[in-house]
């Protein structure tokens, strides 16, 4: 037998957690979305961007490729993971979680060594690295070692 409630509130793109839960999620996100991304249009014109004939072009340009994550930052910030149908409940408490967190603390040990061994033979060595492309390191090794830690904590089970 179905046990599953037919009133279920659920909605494939959820509500908001305000205004007392009954106003969809989508509904702000995509007005202050396009608004953000609107200004972003505008700060092309701002800053000149582009010269003369093409300052509006680039500036609607930019605010259309803008206007899509936009609305996905708001509303991922709105929604209220409760009214989402299929949304699990505890996210946190889900194997994968605890794989990613394990992954993430080992590429914390990896990034602190590798950017400490780096540094020690920078240091020894005396070359001079420029500080972009030592933050481009950084960052690499610390995404490279969460996923690779990610993966074979998941291999693993």
């Amino acid at each position: 037998m179905n046990t599953e409630s037919h009133n279920d509130s659920r909605t494939r793109w959820g509500r908001v957690n305000f205004a007392g839960g009954q106003v969809p999620a989508m509904a702000v996100a995509i007005p202050a979305g396009l608004i953000l991304a609107i200004g972003v249009g505008a700060l092309t014109l701002l800053t000149k961007v582009a010269p003369g004939d093409q300052a509006l072009v680039i500036a609607g340009v930019f605010a259309l490729v803008t206007s899509w994550g936009f609305i996905g930052l708001i509303w991922i910030l709105v929604v209220d993971r409760s009214t989402l149908r299929g949304a699990i409940d505890n996210p946190d408490e889900s194997i994968e979680s605890k794989w990613l967190d394990s992954a993430m603390a080992g590429a914390l040990r990896d990034t602190i060594t590798l950017t400490g061994v780096t540094l020690a033979a920078l240091a020894i060595t005396g070359f001079d690295l420029d500080v972009m492309w030592a933050l481009i390191g950084v960052i690499g090794i610390a995404f490279f070692s969460t996923v690779v830690r990610y993966l074979m904590a998941k291999k693993r089970g």
